[in-house]
């Protein structure tokens, strides 16, 4: 099978962390674009930020990276690929999403110092943040006719917000290996903290069978949550959800469902514990 993961996901999502954790378990070479783009962007003068608006109308910078992409495609090596398109341009990988909170992501970026990344507040960071998000969505979808915010488009979705990166490696090795093996896995992983459910009453007693059931391997109702504008409310499956964050789970396997607007309130499942 693949001997290729591909790492996509948002800013501040620990793509450079993750990706050396893997390539040190797996013993694979490291590809970053990332890399690359900060290096063009302090050649120019430029912000990462400015870069990402400026290569909206300079595709030359972007034929550069893709044509980089494609070529992995025929390498033999098993690599571990950190690029927001080697899903698309690079063959037969592993196709990895890693999503995170924006207010963590931006501090992750602020701590990080990499050039041309941080400004000076919290909120400018964030507003920063969510500035590249748009401007890449952007171009992509423009350049390429490709949503990356489509999460359909991935093998598997990790919620980096709360999870060490260990936690995450591990979440896509077993998954990775899973694949390879033609076995099934879950297309989604998501930190407890971050989802938003119906404050309904719930059956403590059943949450209470649920949890014991994970803790001896047993299987429990599916969880189904629906991602929109990067929140993730869950849809079904409320009781096995609490029963994983009872457990203390760092990341609870989920099944992505369309969201569809339903008019209830949904509170954050950080603030019920």
């Amino acid at each position: 099978m693949g001997n290729k993961i591909s790492l996509a996901g948002d800013l501040g999502s620990g793509k450079s962390t993750v990706g050396k954790l893997l390539i040190e378990a797996l013993g694979a070479e490291y590809y970053s674009t990332g890399a690359i783009v900060r290096a063009v962007a302090e050649r120019r003068g430029m912000s990462v930020a400015d870069l990402n608006v400026y290569m909206e109308t300079h595709p030359e910078i972007d034929k550069e990276i893709d044509d980089g992409l494609v070529a992995l495609s025929d390498d033999a090596r098993p690599l571990v690929i950190d690029s927001r398109m080697a899903w698309h341009f690079t063959k037969d990988t592993f196709k990895v999403y890693l999503s995170t909170d924006a207010e963590v992501a931006a501090l992750r970026i602020m701590n990080a110092g990499r050039t041309g990344e941080s400004t000076c507040s919290l909120a400018e960071q964030v507003s920063e943040t969510l500035r590249r998000r748009e401007s890449e969505k952007k171009r992509y979808s423009e350049k390429y006719g490709v949503d990356i915010m489509d999460f359909s488009n991935y093998d598997l979705l990790v919620d980096t917000t709360y999870a060490t990166p260990e936690e995450i490696s591990a979440c896509i090795l077993a998954a990775f290996r899973l694949r390879n093996e033609g076995r099934a896995f879950s297309a989604a992983m998501l930190c407890p903290e971050r989802l938003s459910y119906v404050d309904d009453a719930v059956d403590a007693e059943e949450i209470r069978t649920l949890s014991m059931k994970l803790e001896v391997g047993q299987a429990v109702p599916e969880v189904l949550v629906a991602e929109k504008g990067g929140e993730f409310y869950v849809k079904s499956g409320l009781t096995s959800a609490l029963a994983y964050a009872f457990n203390m789970n760092a990341l609870i396997p989920a099944v992505l469902v369309p969201y569809e607007e339903d008019g209830k309130k949904y509170v954050k499942m950080k603030n019920s514990f």
